[in-house]
């Protein structure tokens, strides 16, 4: 057994589920042998399964019983699901008919709130978009869920087809639509910096570990993070991120604000540690903060107390 099988089945019995969905999908995304990334199908159809979710299942399920047919338990998972489509048909065309149309206000709610932040209208965002996190926890139930939505040309009102425009949301053929994952990550790093002007920098950490799970090939939620670790006083956190970064600042960092972050992060690690690479960190922090903004007098101040003096008699 792989270990991020595993994993996903730890939290999955620690009842982590939404952490578990994510997990299973990372085994779907890795090179793992077929009859592994059948049992992750499985338990994702499972687990939404038990979540009502019986369209989401049947195509997990479907997906793993292509891969590993003769397994008996994902057999019995096929036919109980199809047993249960047709003893409960008119049921089930209801509520898919009903989960569309959730699934459109979703889209609608995520586009609407993305438009509102080009017309800077942050305070109407916030509220629209912050709410779609209580019904898709992370990234992967989101993509899991907002996939082969049925969008009519009656639907297609100027937020759906600013998605489609910008092709965060791809057409799958036949009036089907699933949201695309550069969609996703548009969303998640747009409600972090949301998060990070109401000073709810938990969840923007949260948001921007989801941007990062989507697209780890770009840098600006790792810098985020660090911002956000300082404005937390989590020291030991952020300095993890920190030695994960590239050596290059993007240009979309306020450098400023980041190399304060890192200044004040070493800064408070140095008290603890009194290790002299720290020390260094903080200076080098320091410097480059005032290198942008030689104003700077809190930074100022704060080198200051780390330069040595010379002792008197080698003035």
């Amino acid at each position: 057994m792989s270990e991020l099988l595993s994993h996903a089945q730890t939290l999955e019995n620690q009842q982590q589920i939404p952490q578990a969905i994510q997990a299973y999908e990372d085994v779907i995304r890795s090179d793992a042998d077929s009859q592994t990334l059948a049992i992750a199908n499985h338990r994702l159809g499972v687990i939404y399964k038990n979540w009502s979710e019986y369209i989401a299942a049947n195509r997990f399920f479907a997906n793993a019983h292509r891969l590993y047919p003769e397994n008996t338990d994902i057999l019995k998972s096929v036919d109980n699901l199809k047993e249960y489509f047709s003893d409960h048909r008119d049921q089930i065309v209801n509520q898919m008919s009903q989960k569309n149309s959730d699934q459109i206000v979703s889209l609608f709610r995520i586009a609407t709130g993305i438009k509102l932040l080009t017309m800077d209208k942050p305070t109407q965002a916030y509220p629209l978009m912050k709410s779609r996190t209580k019904i898709y926890p992370n990234a992967a139930v989101a993509k899991h869920l907002l996939t082969d939505i049925r969008i009519t040309e009656d639907d297609r009102n100027s937020a759906i087809e600013f998605l489609i425009n910008k092709d965060w949301l791809i057409s799958n053929g036949d009036e089907r639509y699933t949201i695309s994952d550069s969609g996703l990550y548009a969303f998640y790093t747009e409600l972090a910096e949301l998060h990070i002007d109401s000073l709810a920098f938990t969840e923007a950490v949260e948001c921007y570990d989801q941007a990062i799970w989507l697209d780890n090939s770009q840098s600006v939620p790792l810098f985020q993070k660090v911002i956000c670790y300082a404005a937390l006083e989590e020291w030991e956190k952020a300095k993890v991120e920190i030695n994960k970064l590239p050596t290059e600042t993007p240009n979309a960092i306020d450098a400023s604000e980041f190399h304060s972050a890192v200044a004040e992060c070493y800064h408070n690690i140095y008290q603890i540690t009194r290790d002299e690479r720290d020390k260094q960190r903080v200076i080098k922090a320091c410097e480059e903060v005032l290198r942008i903004d030689k104003k700077n007098k809190m930074i100022s101040n704060l080198l200051k107390a780390y330069q040595e003096r010379k002792r008197w008699w080698k003035r």
